[in-house]
């Protein structure tokens, strides 16, 4: 089995060319108006937690790349900022308390790579959220999602790094329906003010895409009911075809 992609390796570049915040909006929005901690998942360099921490939430955020969360750790240093940062894998999640509100944005229960390490996550979620507590999830569409995943070079960007250097990003990536398995890999190239090639990286990257109907059938053992499933961060409905995104607010059972 591959390992799970390795973040570390870029974790220094990863804020310059991860620049989405179509999202944000929509998780403004969601937390809006409640005042207890909030624990966000595989939360990276804290792209979705920075805004969150600026709207004055409180916030437990977990994620497996120390590199990354050493990033994150600096930001808010800097910025005041208070959140209390974990690195910990989230198929053994274990923080001895429960949250009335859990995120895992930017689909990243994809990067568990088997089924039954996402449905091991899941249930660890589960465990963590209170009755009557909501989970809000995103994944991708493997429909739409696939569709890109046939093995072609392509360019993701080019993000300046200040006023001297240029990154960047390319990447490929193919399915393979044998092992349920998205494979590639993300290149990055590193330029000067001459456009001189000064620096060169390469990342594997694995992930596992997750169907509706594989999603939704492990919910009834947890106690975890579908409130609502968006295809987009604008709140429109999921149509299989055409939605890039599953986005779903769970929540659990009051009484289990």
């Amino acid at each position: 089995m591959p390992d799970t992609i390795n973040f570390d390796k870029v974790a220094d570049l990863y804020d310059y060319y991860v620049t989405t915040d179509y999202d944000i909006p929509f998780y403004l929005k969601e937390c809006e108006g409640y005042k207890r901690e909030i624990l966000e998942l595989m939360c990276g360099t804290g792209r979705v937690s920075i805004p969150l921490l600026e709207a004055h939430h409180k916030l437990t955020c977990v994620d497996y790349a120390q590199g990354m969360l050493d990033v994150f750790a600096d930001k808010i240093q800097t910025r005041h900022f208070h959140a209390h940062l974990l690195r910990m894998d989230i198929t053994e999640l274990d923080l001895g308390k429960k949250f009335g509100l859990i995120l895992a944005p930017f689909h990243s229960l994809s990067e568990i790579l088997t089924a039954e390490g996402q449905q091991k996550a899941l249930k660890a979620i589960a465990k963590h959220l209170e009755r009557g507590g909501c989970f809000i999830c995103t994944l991708q569409n493997p429909t739409v999602r696939l569709r890109g995943a046939d093995g072609s070079m392509r360019v993701l960007g080019r993000f300046p790094m200040g006023t001297t250097r240029t990154l960047i990003v390319s990447y490929n990536s193919h399915y393979d329906a044998a092992t349920g398995l998205v494979s590639g890999f993300h290149f990055y190239e590193i330029y000067n003010r001459l456009n001189v090639l000064t620096e060169k990286r390469f990342i594997p990257i694995h992930f596992r895409p997750i169907s509706r109907t594989a999603f939704e059938s492990g919910l009834p053992a947890l106690h975890l009911q579908v409130e609502q499933l968006y295809g987009d961060y604008n709140y429109a409905p999921f149509d299989e075809e055409t939605s890039p995104y599953m986005i779903y607010k769970l929540r659990k059972e009051a009484k289990s």
